[in-house]
Protein backbone atom coordinates (compact mmCIF):
# COMPACT_ATOMS: atom_id res chain seq x y z
CA UNK A 1 0.00 0.00 0.00
CA UNK A 2 0.79 3.61 -0.54
CA UNK A 3 2.12 5.71 2.13
CA UNK A 4 0.95 9.46 2.04
CA UNK A 5 2.89 12.08 4.57
CA UNK A 6 2.59 16.16 4.35
CA UNK A 7 6.02 17.39 4.06
CA UNK A 8 5.13 21.15 4.37
CA UNK A 9 1.84 22.26 5.26
CA UNK A 10 0.56 25.50 3.14
CA UNK A 11 -1.37 28.50 4.54
CA UNK A 12 -3.04 31.28 3.15
CA UNK A 13 -3.53 34.61 4.94
CA UNK A 14 -4.88 38.03 4.24
CA UNK A 15 -2.38 40.29 5.22
CA UNK A 16 -4.42 43.20 4.09
CA UNK A 17 -7.93 42.70 2.73
CA UNK A 18 -7.40 43.02 -1.25
CA UNK A 19 -4.02 44.35 -0.86
CA UNK A 20 -1.94 41.60 0.03
CA UNK A 21 -2.17 37.89 0.81
CA UNK A 22 0.84 35.35 1.92
CA UNK A 23 -0.05 31.69 0.70
CA UNK A 24 1.97 29.13 -0.07
CA UNK A 25 0.48 25.34 -1.12
CA UNK A 26 1.01 21.98 0.33
CA UNK A 27 3.04 19.91 -0.35
CA UNK A 28 2.64 16.48 0.06
CA UNK A 29 4.76 13.18 -0.27
CA UNK A 30 3.07 9.95 -1.99
CA UNK A 31 5.52 6.81 -1.79
CA UNK A 32 4.72 3.23 -3.32
CA UNK A 33 5.94 0.70 -6.15
CA UNK A 34 9.32 2.72 -5.98
CA UNK A 35 7.63 5.61 -6.95
CA UNK A 36 8.08 9.22 -4.73
CA UNK A 37 5.81 11.36 -5.69
CA UNK A 38 6.17 14.82 -4.72
CA UNK A 39 2.59 16.78 -5.05
CA UNK A 40 2.55 20.60 -5.67
CA UNK A 41 6.55 21.83 -4.86
CA UNK A 42 4.96 25.21 -4.28
CA UNK A 43 6.29 28.93 -3.22
CA UNK A 44 7.86 27.90 0.25
CA UNK A 45 10.73 29.85 2.15
CA UNK A 46 14.01 27.85 1.01
CA UNK A 47 15.29 24.66 -0.42
CA UNK A 48 16.13 23.58 3.12
CA UNK A 49 12.52 23.44 3.65
CA UNK A 50 12.38 20.36 1.38
CA UNK A 51 15.65 18.97 2.46
CA UNK A 52 14.96 18.71 6.46
CA UNK A 53 11.04 17.40 5.43
CA UNK A 54 12.51 14.87 3.48
CA UNK A 55 15.53 13.90 5.29
CA UNK A 56 13.10 13.14 8.38
CA UNK A 57 11.53 10.74 6.14
CA UNK A 58 15.29 9.35 4.97
CA UNK A 59 14.83 10.36 1.68
CA UNK A 60 17.00 13.59 -0.25
CA UNK A 61 16.00 16.01 -3.18
CA UNK A 62 17.50 13.09 -5.49
CA UNK A 63 15.31 10.10 -4.30
CA UNK A 64 12.01 12.35 -5.89
CA UNK A 65 11.46 10.54 -9.23
CA UNK A 66 8.12 12.41 -10.19
CA UNK A 67 6.37 15.68 -9.05
CA UNK A 68 2.74 15.78 -9.35
CA UNK A 69 1.22 19.18 -10.11
CA UNK A 70 -2.78 19.67 -9.10
CA UNK A 71 -2.68 22.84 -11.88
CA UNK A 72 0.08 25.22 -12.98
CA UNK A 73 -0.68 28.35 -10.34
CA UNK A 74 2.64 29.81 -9.40
CA UNK A 75 2.01 28.61 -5.33
CA UNK A 76 1.71 24.95 -6.62
CA UNK A 77 4.93 24.93 -9.11
CA UNK A 78 7.06 27.03 -8.23
CA UNK A 79 9.54 24.88 -6.80
CA UNK A 80 9.78 22.48 -9.54
CA UNK A 81 12.98 22.71 -10.29
CA UNK A 82 14.83 21.87 -7.25
CA UNK A 83 13.72 17.81 -8.41
CA UNK A 84 16.18 17.67 -11.58
CA UNK A 85 15.75 13.96 -11.67
CA UNK A 86 12.10 14.06 -11.57
CA UNK A 87 9.36 13.64 -14.35
CA UNK A 88 6.51 16.17 -13.77
CA UNK A 89 3.43 14.94 -14.04
CA UNK A 90 0.08 17.06 -14.48
CA UNK A 91 -3.34 17.17 -15.95
CA UNK A 92 -2.33 16.69 -19.64
CA UNK A 93 0.83 13.60 -19.12
CA UNK A 94 3.88 12.74 -18.28
CA UNK A 95 7.01 15.56 -18.96
CA UNK A 96 10.72 15.21 -18.90
CA UNK A 97 12.82 17.91 -20.82
CA UNK A 98 11.85 18.41 -24.42
CA UNK A 99 10.08 14.72 -24.07
CA UNK A 100 5.63 14.33 -22.92
CA UNK A 101 3.21 11.79 -23.05
CA UNK A 102 -0.05 12.10 -22.90
CA UNK A 103 -3.10 11.10 -21.22
CA UNK A 104 -6.16 10.10 -23.24
CA UNK A 105 -8.67 9.55 -20.40
CA UNK A 106 -10.34 11.66 -17.26
CA UNK A 107 -8.82 9.06 -15.03
CA UNK A 108 -4.98 7.52 -15.03
CA UNK A 109 -3.54 4.80 -12.70
CA UNK A 110 0.20 6.36 -12.15
CA UNK A 111 0.51 3.07 -10.51
CA UNK A 112 -1.86 0.32 -8.98
CA UNK A 113 -3.46 2.20 -6.23
CA UNK A 114 -2.41 5.51 -7.13
CA UNK A 115 -4.69 7.62 -9.79
CA UNK A 116 -4.76 11.15 -11.02
CA UNK A 117 -8.21 12.28 -11.59
CA UNK A 118 -9.63 15.62 -13.93
CA UNK A 119 -11.24 17.62 -11.23
CA UNK A 120 -11.70 20.89 -12.77
CA UNK A 121 -13.48 24.32 -11.78
CA UNK A 122 -10.80 25.68 -9.95
CA UNK A 123 -9.20 25.97 -13.42
CA UNK A 124 -9.19 24.24 -16.27
CA UNK A 125 -6.13 21.83 -16.16
CA UNK A 126 -7.35 21.46 -12.51
CA UNK A 127 -6.47 17.48 -11.01
CA UNK A 128 -6.13 15.32 -8.41
CA UNK A 129 -4.60 12.30 -6.88
CA UNK A 130 -6.46 9.50 -5.08
CA UNK A 131 -3.97 7.14 -3.29
CA UNK A 132 -4.66 4.01 -1.23
CA UNK A 133 -3.36 3.54 2.06
CA UNK A 134 -3.09 1.31 4.59
CA UNK A 135 -6.01 4.16 6.41
CA UNK A 136 -8.49 4.10 3.15
CA UNK A 137 -8.45 6.60 0.15
CA UNK A 138 -6.54 9.92 0.55
CA UNK A 139 -6.97 12.41 -2.04
CA UNK A 140 -4.67 15.24 -2.94
CA UNK A 141 -6.78 17.59 -3.96
CA UNK A 142 -4.70 20.86 -4.66
CA UNK A 143 -7.29 23.68 -4.67
CA UNK A 144 -10.49 22.06 -4.92
CA UNK A 145 -10.72 23.46 -1.22
CA UNK A 146 -7.79 25.29 -0.02
CA UNK A 147 -8.20 24.70 3.58
CA UNK A 148 -8.72 22.12 6.11
CA UNK A 149 -12.89 23.93 6.92
CA UNK A 150 -13.24 23.49 3.21
CA UNK A 151 -13.62 26.92 2.61
CA UNK A 152 -13.90 28.72 0.19
CA UNK A 153 -17.41 27.50 -1.06
CA UNK A 154 -17.11 29.93 -3.59
CA UNK A 155 -13.93 29.85 -5.11
CA UNK A 156 -13.28 33.54 -6.34
CA UNK A 157 -10.66 32.47 -8.82
CA UNK A 158 -12.71 29.51 -10.26
CA UNK A 159 -12.89 29.06 -14.04
CA UNK A 160 -15.95 27.50 -13.47
CA UNK A 161 -17.58 26.98 -10.14
CA UNK A 162 -20.40 24.47 -11.42
CA UNK A 163 -17.86 22.02 -12.60
CA UNK A 164 -15.81 22.83 -9.00
CA UNK A 165 -18.54 21.70 -7.46
CA UNK A 166 -19.03 18.56 -9.59
CA UNK A 167 -15.57 18.25 -8.50
CA UNK A 168 -16.01 18.18 -5.17
CA UNK A 169 -19.11 15.73 -5.09
CA UNK A 170 -16.68 13.46 -7.12
CA UNK A 171 -13.99 13.72 -3.95
CA UNK A 172 -16.81 13.34 -1.28
CA UNK A 173 -17.88 9.81 -2.92
CA UNK A 174 -14.41 8.35 -3.70
CA UNK A 175 -12.34 9.60 -0.39
CA UNK A 176 -11.60 8.90 3.03
CA UNK A 177 -9.34 11.81 3.55
CA UNK A 178 -8.79 15.59 2.25
CA UNK A 179 -5.67 17.14 1.85
CA UNK A 180 -6.33 20.73 0.66
CA UNK A 181 -4.40 22.73 -1.39
CA UNK A 182 -3.30 25.29 1.78
CA UNK A 183 -3.92 23.02 4.51
CA UNK A 184 -3.41 19.56 6.63
CA UNK A 185 -5.70 16.45 5.94
CA UNK A 186 -9.58 16.37 7.12
CA UNK A 187 -10.96 13.10 7.17
CA UNK A 188 -14.42 12.69 5.09
CA UNK A 189 -17.46 13.07 6.93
Amino acid sequence: MAKVDILIKGYNEEIKPDIFEKYASTTTLVRADGYNIVVDPGTHKSEKEYIEALKKLSLTIEDINYVFTTHEHLDHTRDIALFKNAEVIDRWGYHKGDEHRFFEDEEYEITPGIKRIVTEGHGINHCSLLVDTDEGVICVAGDVWWNEDFTPVIDPYATNQEDLEKSREKILKTADYVIPGHGGMVKVK
